[in-house]
């Protein structure tokens, strides 16, 4: 009896190591028999499934489609793009060939282009692949805040008509002389559009050497060598073209989906350096940041592990997130295996989108937040404190609700101005005909928002959020600012083939406020870098200027600080990149403060 039961615990034992082995290997080398959706794909081809970006990973998650109970929120928008004057439309270039990039979208850009107090915006679009210019060929749009409320379009007056596929946005003052410049990042060349202080751009791209024809995603301005001008990082996504665009899904029923992204070989990302003289040179490699294995989406630039210098964030593809940490002396230590910010809690790679940092528990650390495909939780990073984060999705409440979408634009931000950040994330699957693969994935998916409830919990607030969380859209960009200079903020979605949306922030709650307009001296004029600590009711609230952010999309660079029921903030301290700083006492709410950095 006895040698019996050696026998059977010795078989069990054998299977269950097998099991373990073959189950971490496949996981290893992406062996397609292990997934779990071989069982649904009824004997279809391999390339059948290729569209599923992450295979489902046991997460002690549901994946509930039940709907949510209505909510009582006071976080509550209104869509306004009609009625404001704007009519954008963008064209995503996707066809039954399924070229990679067109899944992606594009983005927008909210910036005060002719310093006049107002937010305008840039909205981009793609086109058809390969790309032919023409008259009728879809372009990027200008529209210009006017006093009244309005918007007009003004993109042939301001010369930034641009006909091709935009992909990515970045705004800063790239030369210091007040104006906000652009940098537009497209498939088949980058383009830098300097501000020339009379309502109007001019392409500089040749000559201040920022061209690149990588492909890119997202970018990110920051001044990483303290030098007083703005830099430039570009995610790069990958190696592609019309003729190495493979065919996914089921070529005997003709139905051809979009790729994974293995398919694509991941392409180094780009540091440019600003000479200051209206150049720039590369010094990716110099920079010690030369990865080649990471496929480029959202990038933040933030002092993340407090030294008082621009850190790098970097959202990937089913590649790992890289984390760069700034040295000061040019170079960046690369910590992005170490930090716990590079996989997911189960130690995966995830099919990673949008991406920001802030401090979401006032510990003056700034968490950094991630957007993910399908069946991949959102995952929030706590900040432990040098440079080491753990993945805190669940237990935050962001993860679960967030598996049945896929995720892009998103931002860490008060949305209700009650001293905590809240998330907001717009969502839209990449496939239209999962259905024919026995997959129920919608197409059109609605957008989330989750309001902070005590810092590292969050409650889903969606169904009381407004009309707007209640439709479906395939978003992508999103851009976040205050448009009606309220003291909210609103937020610009990028929708594929859809008419962008545009949010008007009106939660009732969000009555205390001030607003901070920052002027570098010594230190880059946008003040990108700079560090505010706000003092309320013995509370701490520590924010920073930051360069990028949610997904292909720039933001508005003057800084919100919600402080609630308060009657003041009793203490405001602004740190400038350059190391100079400003105290501001006993602040009254609903007011700006535009504080001039001090000379040395």
């Amino acid at each position: 009896m006895l040698a019996r039961w050696k026998l059977t615990f010795g078989a069990i034992l054998l299977l269950v190591v097998s099991a373990v082995t073959i189950l971490f290997l496949g996981r290893q080398f992406d062996w397609p028999i292990l997934t779990r959706d071989t069982a649904k794909t009824g004997g279809l081809p391999v390339d059948s499934i290729e569209q599923d970006r992450q295979q489902p990973k046991p997460t002690g998650l549901t994946n509930s489609r039940s709907l949510p109970k209505p909510v009582t929120s006071p976080i509550r928008f209104i869509e306004s793009a009609r009625e404001l004057g704007i009519s954008f439309r963008q064209t995503s270039g996707i066809t039954r060939d399924k070229h990679f990039p067109a899944a992606n979208g594009s983005g927008a850009a909210l910036l005060d282009a002719n310093a006049d107090g107002l937010l305008d915006i840039y909205f981009l679009t793609a086109c058809l692949l390969p790309i032919k210019q023409s008259d009728d060929s879809p372009r990027n749009e200008f529209y210009r805040a006017k006093p009244e409320g309005s918007y007009e379009e003004l993109a042939a007056m301001a010369g930034l008509d641009f006909a091709g596929f935009s992909q990515g946005v970045g705004v800063a003052d790239v030369n210091n002389d007040g104006f906000s410049d652009l940098y537009v990042v497209t498939l088949g060349g980058n383009l830098l559009f300097q501000n020339m202080g009379d309502g109007t751009y001019r392409n500089v791209t040749d000559q201040s050497g920022t061209g690149s024809g990588r492909w890119g995603t997202s970018c990110a301005f920051l001044d990483y060598d303290e030098d007083g001008t703005v830099d430039l990082y570009v995610a790069n996504y990958g190696i592609w073209s019309i003729e190495t665009n493979e065919y996914c899904g089921d070529r005997e029923r003709g139905i051809r989906l979009f790729c994974r992204p293995t398919y694509i070989t991941p392409a180094i990302h780009l540091l440019l350096r600003n000479r200051g003289d209206g150049t720039f040179e590369e010094t990716t490699e110099q920079a010690g940041i030369a990865r080649t294995d990471g496929r480029g989406q959202g990038v933040v630039a933030a002092d993340l592990n407090g030294d008082g210098h621009m850190d790098l964030y970097v959202a990937n593809d089913m590649s790992p997130n890289f984390l760069f940490l700034n040295r000061g002396d040019g170079t960046f230590h690369d910590a992005s295996i170490l930090s716990g910010a590079a996989f997911d809690g189960d130690g995966a790679a995830l099919a990673s989108m949008g991406v920001d940092a802030t401090d979401v528990d006032g510990d003056g650390r700034p968490e950094l937040f991630v957007t993910n495909f399908l069946n991949e939780y959102n995952n929030l990073y706590h900040n432990q404190g040098k440079g080491f984060f753990e993945d805190i999705s669940v237990s935050s409440g962001l993860g679960p609700d967030s598996l049945p979408e896929v995720g892009w634009g998103t931002l860490l931000t008060d949305l209700d101005n009650d001293g905590l950040p809240d998330v907001l994330v717009v969502n839209g699957h990449v496939d239209d005909n999962t259905l024919e693969f026995g997959r129920n994935e919608p197409y059109q998916q609605k957008a989330k928002v989750w309001r902070n409830k005590t810092g590292l919990r969050f409650d889903n607030v969606s169904s009381g959020a407004g009309d707007y969380f209640s439709s479906a859209h395939l978003s992508r960009g999103a851009a976040f600012g205050d448009l009606n200079n309220d003291g909210r903020t609103d937020v610009v979605v990028l929708n594929l083939d859809e008419p962008a949306t545009v949010l008007i922030n009106e939660s009732t709650d969000a009555s205390g406020w001030i607003r901070l307009e920052l002027v570098g001296r010594s230190s880059n004029r946008d003040s990108i870098g700079s560090l505010i600590e706000a003092e309320i009711r013995g509370r701490k609230l520590v924010r920073e200027i930051k360069g990028g952010g949610s997904y292909l999309s720039a933001h508005d660079l003057r800084l919100l600080i919600g402080i609630g029921n308060a009657t003041q903030a009793d203490r405001v301290l602004i740190r400038w990149l350059g190391g100079e700083s400003a105290v501001f006492e006993g602040v009254s709410p609903q007011q700006t403060i535009r504080a001039i950095e001090p000379l040395r």
